[in-house]
Parts: C-alpha cells; sequence; structure tokens
C-alpha cells in the first residue's frame, strides 16, 4: 500500500507480509492487527511510531509480528503516470519528482502532484507489440530504440513484446511507463531486456513485466539478465539529488511460457549509484503451466504433484541463479522480493544499501549439494553501511532434506552492529530446515517444529 491516505481504521489481516510506503492513516485496527509476521512502515504518518516485536493475540492464538518503521528514508519517488486534459483533448506524461526529508521527518502521500514534470505527448512514442494485422511485430524493440535515440519518452501498451535487442536508455530523464502489465520477452542471446548505460541520471523504468526466453546464443562469459543498470565495472557515481528509479518492476524465469529451458543468469543487475527501487518482485517459477495436446505432447501432461493443477518445476527447469544484484553504492529499495533461485536470492555488493521490506521463499527443488554446500542464502551483503528492516526468509524443501546454516550474511567485522531490523524466517512446509536467521549465530532453527511459525531477530515490546 503506497502513496494513499486512509480516513478509517486499517486491518492487514492474516497474510505473511505487508509494505506501507507514504501512507497517512487515521488508526489501526482496534487489536492493534499487523498481520501475521511482519509489517513495514515507510514514510508513514500515523500509528506506529517505532520498531519493535509486538506480541498479539488473534483468533484465540499468541503470536508475535515484527513491525518496522523506517519514518524518514533519504528519499522516495513515485511512479510516472499518463493523464488527459479533456478541455485540451490531450495526453499528458506525469514525472513525479524524487522527494527528501532534511527534517528528519515523514511526509506521507504526494497527493497534489505539484511538483510533478508534466510533459506533452508529442515527446511520448505510444508502442504496441503487434502490428495492425494483429500479427507479433518482430521489430517493435528497433521501432522503440530508433524513438529513444530521438529523446521521446516510451508508453507501452498492454501486450507481449518479443525483443530482438535491449531497449536502451538514450538520455536523461527518460522515461520507460509499461500499461497493464506490458511484458518484455528477453532476447534470445543474453542481452538484457532494458539497459540504462552510465551516466544516464533520472532515468525511470516503471510499470513492466519482464520474461525469460530459451536462450540460443549466450555467448561465454555473457552474464544474461533482464535489466542491467551502469556498466560493469565502471564506477557511476550517479546523482543522489536525481537517482534512476525502478517502479512496479515483475520477472518471471519460467510460468506462462510452456518451455521450461527458459533462462537468465540473474534477473536485475544495478551496477550504478544512486538508484531507487519501489516494488519489486523477482520469481524464478515454482510451477508453470501444463503441455497441453499438440503443443509437444501426443496427450495432456498431468501434474507431477496431484490435486495440483500445474506443473511444480524441478533442479533442471527455468534456471536462474540469482534475482538482484546490487555492484552500486547508495541504492535504496522500498519493497522488494525476490524467490526460488537457485544461488543467493539477493546480493548487494554495493556500499550505503538500505531495503525495507523483503520477502524471499528458497527454492523448492535443491539438495543439499547444490544449494548448502555452496553456502548460498536467501540475503548476501558483502558492502559496507547496509541498512534493512522487515527481513523474511522462508523454506520449502520440497524434494530433499537441505540444511541451510543461515538465511542472511553480511561481514559482521565491518559493522559496529546488526544492520538488520527484525530479520526472521519461517518453515512453511516440506523437509529440512535454516539452523540460524543472520551469520550462523543469530536466531533460532527454522523446521518441522516451527512450521508456520517466524524465528525472529529483533527487540520484542513487552508492555
Amino acid at each position: 500500500m503506497a502513496d494513499c491516505l486512509v480516513d478509517d481504521k486499517v486491518i492487514f489481516g492474516s497474510q505473511q507480509q505487508f509494505c506501507c510506503r507514504s501512507v497517512k492513516m487515521a488508526q489501526l485496527n482496534a487489536d492493534g492487527d499487523m498481520g501475521a509476521w511482519s509489517n513495514v512502515f515507510v514514510d508513514c504518518i500515523g500509528p506506529p511510531t517505532e520498531s519493535s516485536l509486538v506480541k498479539q493475540t488473534k483468533d484465540g492464538t499468541n503470536r508475535i509480528v515484527a513491525v518496522t518503521v523506517d519514518k524518514a528514508p533519504k528519499v522516495t519517488v513515485e511512479k510516472p503516470f499518463v493523464s488527459m486534459n479533456t478541455e485540451l483533448n490531450k495526453y499528458f506524461l506525469h514525472v513525479p519528482q524524487p522527494r527528501f526529508r532534511p527534517k528528519d521527518e515523514a511526509l506521507g502521500p504526494d497527493l497534489t502532484g505539484e511538483t510533478d514534470v508534466k510533459r506533452d505527448f508529442s515527446r511520448v512514442f505510444v508502442a504496441r507489440a503487434k502490428t495492425p494485422d494483429g500479427k507479433v511485430d518482430t521489430g517493435v524493440a528497433e521501432k522503440i530504440n530508433g524513438a529513444l535515440q530521438t529523446g521521446k519518452d516510451i508508453v507501452l501498451s498492454p501486450g507481449m513484446y518479443y525483443l530482438s535487442e535491449s531497449l536502451t536508455i538514450q538520455a536523461d530523464n527518460q522515461v520507460i511507463l509499461g500499461l497493464g502489465l506490458a511484458t518484455l520477452v528477453a532476447p534470445v542471446n543474453g542481452s538484457p531486456c532494458v539497459k540504462v548505460p552510465t551516466e544516464k541520471e533520472g532515468a525511470r523504468i516503471a510499470g513492466i513485466m519482464l520474461e525469460a526466453s530459451k536462450l540460443e546464443n549466450d555467448s561465454p562469459g555473457v552474464v544474461a539478465c533482464f535489466i542491467e543498470w551502469g556498466d560493469e565495472g565502471v564506477v557511476d557515481a550517479g546523482n543522489a539529488n536525481n537517482p534512476g528509479v525502478l517502479t512496479d518492476i515483475f520477472a518471471r524465469v519460467g510460468g506462462s511460457n510452456l518451455d521450461r529451458s527458459v533462462s537468465t543468469d540473474v534477473m536485475i543487475t544495478i551496477h550504478s549509484a544512486n538508484v531507487y527501487g519501489d516494488n519489486l518482485w523477482l520469481w524464478r517459477a515454482d510451477h508453470v503451466a501444463l503441455i497441453p495436446a499438440n503443443a509437444g505432447n501426443a496427450s495432456p501432461e498431468m501434474p507431477n504433484f496431484p490435486p495440483l493443477a500445474y506443473h511444480q518445476t524441478t533442479l533442471s527447469e527455468v534456471p536462474c541463479k540469482t534475482g538482484l544484484e546490487v555492484n552500486g553504492d547508495d541504492v535504496t529499495i522500498h519493497g522488494l522480493a525476490v524467490e526460488h533461485t537457485t544461488g543467493d536470492q539477493t546480493i548487494w555488493n554495493g556500499k550505503n544499501g538500505n531495503v525495507q521490506f523483503y520477502q524471499s521463499e528458497l527454492p523448492y527443488d535443491v539438495n543439499n549439494l547444490v544449494f548448502s554446500s555452496p553456502g548460498y542464502v536467501g540475503y548476501k551483503v558483502t558492502g559496507e553501511g547496509h541498512k534493512a528492516g522487515g527481513v523474511g526468509v522462508y523454506s520449502n524443501f520440497r524434494d530433499y532434506a537441505v540444511t541451510v546454516g543461515t538465511a542472511i550474511t553480511y561481514p559482521a567485522e565491518s559493522y559496529p552492529s546488526n544492520p538488520f531490523t527484525n530479520a526472521f524466517t519461517t518453515f512453511l512446509n516440506g523437509n529440512g530446515l535454516i539452523l540460524y536467521v543472520i551469520n550462523g549465530n543469530l536466531g533460532s532453527p527454522s523446521n518441522a517444529s516451527t512450521k508456520g511459525t517466524p524465528q525472529f531477530v529483533g527487540k520484542l515490546n513487552d508492555t
């Protein structure tokens, strides 16, 4: 829930994790309902006011819920959007500007848009995934890149865009905005769907689904990804006053595609500094569509785990090692989910990173040899100055009894204290366990005996 005003009570219900960002709320539900496990409040006006683990009783059950508050984040940026002036009969592209908090106070929702940059559609290229006769436009990437080269912003109408080359940002402050979850299907040579070159400040990528292809010409040494921000090995300080922005970005490796050899190495790679992310979900499919008759099978495929009406992926299918890799400094993300990749779910090498709300479900299909022995985790930090709140890592090792030593790692020698607020693990189902929450020494085991009960590392508010 983001950028909104709630006049009455907020009732979160029974879902696992919640994130509220730039919300002004009158009051919470009378019983202080914070959801099932964790709730994060970023730049919010109204209760709660401090981070803690809170005891709750709901439906006759006692439980502890993590409440994480980041009252005054250094920056937030709202999503671009389209409006129409009915008097002028013209469309406009609104580009909200970054909001900062010099007084260290929450700003809450931006309901006026007074600082939005408003761009006439004469400088916007509206892309369509299909030709006028209804066929897939195989040349759509070239058309979009042609418009980008002239300095235009891009609005993607709903559809599946099969890319032959990367869409490449050409100018500062350029926008690529998807409507109706426009889907970019990755080029088959491993190049990204979207490339933001070094020193292109203020670029906006928003409202897009990213989807894996079957890689046919993946060059040796090339790391396939969906979005690459900056260039590997090139230092790009970005601009703290005009950050690059990723908003409402969803990625899937498998799912809708019947070909289970679709893949990528990493979903999003950020090399540049001062990039802001808001609501990112990066998913290696844990289940995919069944193959119907005459689409590779003489008869319809049956589920491999009935009575589920789909195919649950196994270790050799829809491969992807990592969801997010951050190498740039001063990158902030509010609302990040990374699920089921077969290596480290998130790798954060940059300095001064900040993540508020993280949800990660480890892969169902791995074994100790390919996952536990290499030391893969749900959240790996190597850079200094990192902060994260409301970080949850779950396990459901369906096929093998996997023992994960720890869910989260960071270089303790570089930190005076634990940089994670309200981190936890949860055993959902299946086999195996996670021994510790952080660094192999903080938190308790999450296993079958604690099924559905989070194991927290945090401060209990016992009042």
